[in-house]
């Protein structure tokens, strides 16, 4: 008997185990759902609208003030693709909300409540992405709008003068649009801030806009001037500078550009016979684009160019007419001619 009542105890005991691990088995729905309950009353008291993105960008879940932020009810977002609500800048993210992660407060939500500026935060993990959008203040809304308006005046503005300096005939409106491109090429190839590139832009697009005052029978003379009319024709700088400086937004480096983009580097150029650095640098630069162009176009007096013989022109100018540097960039890094790294190395300083 003793063995026996020792075998129930031990049956006993392993019940009373398996009762309690089936209690607590039982028990953690009830727990989970509790937790799941408290989750979710915090998650709606959040003034953000958050979202959770698969991995090819659909809404999955929402939460938070989704509602109020977006007009749009929870169950109707599931399934719908980020990208057809919410629009952030392709210059800064290209793969919109798919990158890493990312925080931007230029995002533009598409709503039944109206197109509206919003603030958008994410973060991916793993196959997810998951995120939040805030309503920017009124101040903010209204600093948005202000700065829209203004990058569209000044894209107007920017259109304004690129037409303006090709305004005077068919063949010179060529010439602008060429040796404006030279020129913006050769600034971003020094590294030119958007400004400073705008301004060498602008610069080349109205440095032959006094011209327009050069009476058309000299400007368009069939053969080579005579000493008076090319006294004229060396006016037209001071007639652009008269143009522009009435122009009171441009910056100061286009009527700089304007004036002196016939100086040359040893002082031997109009109007002011100014030398080295002492010529502002957007009007070396302009210099520059000009010559090439004029010497790669065709005109009345002469054929155009190869570019390995107006190349050639450059470096020999290099020092004289042209800022050396100037041109060593100008040649390599526009031009893309790398094989003459070697001779427009030694035409520099040491």
């Amino acid at each position: 008997m003793p063995y026996s009542d020792d075998l129930t105890m031990q049956m006993l005991s392993l019940q009373k185990a398996s009762l309690q691990k089936i209690s607590e088995i039982v028990s953690r729905p009830e727990e989970d759902e509790d937790n799941l309950t408290e989750q979710q009353l915090l998650l709606s008291a959040q003034p953000t609208a958050m979202f959770l993105l698969d991995d090819a960008g659909r809404i999955r879940r929402v939460a938070g003030a989704w509602e109020q932020v977006t007009g749009i009810h929870p169950e109707d977002a599931v399934g719908i693709p980020m990208a057809s609500l919410l629009r952030l800048p392709n210059t800064r993210y290209p793969e919109g909300l798919l990158t890493q992660q990312g925080s931007c407060d230029e995002a533009m939500l598409r709503s039944q409540l109206g197109p509206r500026r919003v603030r958008v935060v994410w973060s991916r993990s793993g196959r997810f992405v998951a995120g939040h959008l805030e309503q920017l203040d009124v101040s903010a809304r209204n600093t948005y709008a202000a700065d829209l308006a203004l990058q569209q005046v000044t894209e107007e503005l920017d259109e304004a003068v690129y037409c303006l300096g090709m305004s005077l005939d068919s063949w010179q409106s060529s010439h602008v649009e060429r040796m404006v491109g030279l020129a913006t090429r050769l600034a971003e190839a020094l590294a030119f801030t958007a400004e400073q590139v705008k301004a060498v832009r602008w610069g080349a697009a109205l440095h032959d806009v006094g011209k327009s005052r050069v009476p058309p029978e000299i400007l368009w003379k069939n053969g080579p001037l005579t000493p008076d009319e090319f006294e004229v024709m060396l006016h037209h700088p001071v007639w652009g500078l008269e143009i522009v400086e009435k122009m009171s937004f441009l910056p100061a480096d286009v009527p700089a550009a304007v004036l002196h983009h016939h100086e040359r580097y040893d002082g031997n150029g109009y109007p002011a016979g100014l030398a080295g650095e002492n010529i502002p640098l957007t009007a070396r630069i302009v210099a520059i684009a000009d010559v090439f162009d004029a010497l790669t176009s065709v005109r009345s007096y002469k054929p155009a160019w190869s570019y390995q013989a107006a190349t050639e022109h450059m470096i020999a100018g290099a020092g004289t007419q042209f800022d050396p540097w100037l041109v060593r960039v100008f040649v390599l890094d526009v031009l893309g001619f790398q094989h003459l790294k070697p001779r427009l190395d030694a035409l520099l300083p040491n």
